[in-house]
């Protein structure tokens, strides 16, 4: 069986290197990008089976931009998108840039609050791609 290729979009460095090493140790083959607009490119290399991303990356709104890219082009509509992020915690500062998104249906599957543990992630994955997730502690 052929893995399953993962978007992984995020500019913590850090984040995309221990869930890409976490996924990638599950047998998905992962893609990454720090922002948006390397996120389109990767997309236009290949379509993913599944894509991660932040919110917040080269300016407030872009993982949800990119989402709704996705979702708005008829290779990648299908796509499942789990969004990752922590703008809920700049919500008090930024209502102003967030507010348009909050009346809008949300272009994701799944939404997890920052910081998430990977093994919930990759269940979250497993659970959208129609796979057993593993086994607890695996």
């Amino acid at each position: 069986m052929k893995a399953k290729r993962i978007l992984l979009v995020d500019d913590d460095r850090d984040l995309v290197l221990s869930a890409r090493t976490y996924l990638e140790a599950r047998g998905y083959e992962v893609d990454t990008a720090h922002s948006g607009v390397e996120a389109r490119e990767r997309v236009a290399e290949r379509v993913p089976d599944l894509a991660v991303l932040d919110i917040m990356m080269d300016y407030d709104t872009d993982g949800f931009n990119l989402a709704q890219t996705l979702r708005e082009d008829e290779r990648t509509a299908a796509v499942p998108v789990i969004i990752m992020s922590g703008f809920t915690k700049e919500l008090d500062t930024k209502t102003h840039v967030f507010e348009p998104m909050m009346y809008r249906e949300w272009p994701a599957a799944k939404f997890f609050e920052k910081p998430v543990k990977l093994a919930v992630l990759a269940d979250a994955i497993a659970e959208l791609l129609g796979e057993k997730p593993a086994a607890a502690g695996a």
